[in-house]
């Protein structure tokens, strides 16, 4: 696998929420963007991405501050 190809699939899927603001998109008009919230929403979105590449996505982790993460973690 080339990280290349990874970086592109990734940056298909940040490019089209970076710099916005959650509460405008279609997923959170109903939902609050909380870090749990958000969290699963970008594993979705990046492990469909990694899926055309047969790459699995084992852990994700996202942070809104210091003390406060949320973590999807995928094992065998």
């Amino acid at each position: 696998m080339i990280f290349s190809d990874i970086e592109k699939a990734l940056n298909g899927v940040f490019e089209n929420i970076s710099g916005g603001f959650l509460n405008t998109l279609e997923d959170f008009k109903e939902r609050n963007p909380t870090v749990e919230n958000v969290t699963l929403w970008l594993y979705r979105l990046i492990t469909h991405a990694l899926e055309q590449l047969d790459v699995q996505l084992t852990r994700l982790e996202v942070s809104e501050s210091p003390t406060r993460t949320y973590c999807i973690t995928i094992s065998d």
